[in-house]
């Protein structure tokens, strides 16, 4: 059985569960978590589900939760589960638990929480639906973290820690406070101006008035995280921004985006975009695009605004594709 909602590894183990009323689960069945790994005696690696019953086990009117060893040898763990509200404090506990668990073996409550209990509070337990269960663990290590995510983690607080900040960018209407050598290794055009004699580096203070700010703290987060939040809503404006700062890793990663997600509202505007910022990858897959739906395109009117060396070029594909 393929795990139901998420889990995501945090001081200890969280499983978010989406649409939880609406889950088409009778009394007596069960849905599944994604297997999550612990380390357990002798550094043996142990898999873990829940099994949740949203209508009961063996009790009805109480949801039912119990975790299970799926593969593993035995291992003892000590444990407390618990459900958080929106404010991600507990709503539900409980008391901490110290079993042993053998392979294929689980321990857990039939009577977990009273289904009633779940729907009176449902606007605070139950936020846009969704069911939050919180496992503690003691006596088996958590998974030891990637190094690699560690180092991520890490430079992305200092996008919030302004203690050794020695830079700040304006746009608009916002602040950032930043550090000079995380932009200077990521953007050629930062380095230039940081190790020159310019009013900036002088100053400390670099005016950004050509994008948007919601833009900007992308491109700075993605400096220090290789992360976007909005990636969707802002690829095209992110795409210019990374190639006005000579970034090539954000431009390749709006790029990939772009081509997997063309369409016939977007791919004219692409075409340009790819064209005007020399992205061949892109513009080779937006022309191939409009030229498999040149009927598509011929009434559309932002075609008129694709200059006529790309028109030709259109037609011309169009009317031999065996010589593409």
């Amino acid at each position: 059985m393929p795990g139901f909602g998420t889990i995501c590894q945090m001081p200890s183990f969280q499983w978010k569960i989406q649409n939880f009323w609406n889950l088409n689960v009778n009394y007596g069945n069960f849905i599944e978590s994604p297997q999550f790994t612990l380390i357990g005696e002798k550094g043996m690696l142990e898999k873990f589900v829940f099994k949740l019953y949203p209508k009961g086990s063996t009790v009805a009117d109480w949801v039912g939760l119990y975790l299970i060893l799926v593969d593993g040898t035995k291992c003892t763990v000590s444990f407390k589960l618990s459900i958080l509200d929106k404010y991600e404090k507990l709503f539900q506990v409980c008391k901490d638990y110290h079993r042993i668990f053998h392979s294929k073996t689980g321990y857990g409550f039939p009577k977990f929480v009273e289904i009633n209990k779940l729907k009176s509070h449902k606007e605070i337990v139950l936020p846009n639906g969704t069911l939050t269960i919180l496992v503690e663990l003691n006596g088996v290590k958590n998974k030891p973290k990637d190094p690699t995510m560690c180092l991520v983690v890490d430079l992305e607080k200092l996008t919030s820690n302004e203690d050794f900040s020695d830079v700040e960018i304006h746009c608009k209407d916002i602040r950032l406070k930043c550090h000079k050598a995380i932009l200077a290794s990521r953007s050629s055009v930062f380095q230039a101006m940081f190790t020159n004699p310019c009013k900036e580096n002088q100053t400390g203070i670099v005016n950004i008035n050509d994008m948007e700010p919601e833009v900007l703290q992308d491109l700075i987060t993605f400096m220090y995280s290789c992360k976007v939040k909005k990636l969707k809503e802002n690829v095209a404006d992110l795409f210019i921004a990374a190639d006005m700062y000579m970034m090539e890793s954000l431009k390749d990663m709006c790029t990939t985006y772009m081509v997997k997600n063309l369409t016939n509202e977007n791919a004219i505007s692409y075409l340009n975009l790819a064209d005007g910022h020399n992205s061949k990858m892109l513009r080779e897959a937006a022309m191939n695009y409009i030229v498999e739906n040149i009927n598509d395109f011929m009434e559309r009117p932002e075609l008129k605004n694709v200059s006529q060396e790309l028109v030709i070029e259109i037609m011309k594909k169009a009317l031999n594709p065996t010589k593409n």
